[in-house]
């Protein structure tokens, strides 16, 4: 199966009415994760984007027109700008991928960990600078810096981990 068709078939399994509905310290992971990537590929290519949340392919200069109602028509449904336009960026990469275009290749999982976080049924939002998930708020910070951090791992086991480590130092706060 090709990247389209499996960025198609992820989309298409989303149950959108869910997305939303888990706020744990793992939606912040793999958000700040995305950012990460992001940041690489801005940093890599001296893009001059939107940060952090942008349509890589058109950043890159290639311009595409993806009937939505067509092809995903679950995301048609779904009332939140940033997820929809995530979700297409995604898709328009997949084809850049498929069509072994270089940079698509090199940063092939760019959009991974924003489309786990809508598989798992969390979401992202952005608010006065700050980038809002799983119940936390994290500052925006510049491509530069996030493109230094280390990579977060986003498997199952890494994300409980994390959820692990956060609600742990949740608890010792309190305890002081």
């Amino acid at each position: 199966m090709n990247k389209y068709d499996e960025a198609l078939r992820r989309l298409n399994q989303i149950d959108w009415e869910k997305v939303g509905s888990v706020e744990e310290p793992w939606n912040m992971a793999l958000v700040k994760e995305y950012i990460r990537r992001a940041s690489v590929l801005i940093k890599t290519y001296s893009l001059k984007t939107p940060y952090p949340f942008f349509n890589a392919a058109n950043a890159l200069g290639f311009d595409m027109e993806l009937d939505l109602d067509k092809v995903c028509p679950s995301l048609t449904k779904v009332d939140n700008s940033l997820i929809t336009a995530m979700c297409v960026s995604y898709l328009e990469w997949a084809i850049l991928a498929d069509k072994e275009e270089k940079h698509a290749s090199q940063f092939a999982d760019l959009y991974e960990p924003i489309i786990k976080l809508f598989e798992k049924g969390g979401k992202v939002n952005r608010r006065h600078g700050e980038i809002l998930a799983g119940g936390q708020a994290f500052p925006l910070a510049n491509a530069d810096y996030m493109s230094k951090q280390e990579a977060i791992d986003i498997t199952d086991e890494g994300l409980e981990n994390y959820n692990r480590i956060v609600k742990e130092i949740i608890m010792q706060k309190k305890d002081t």
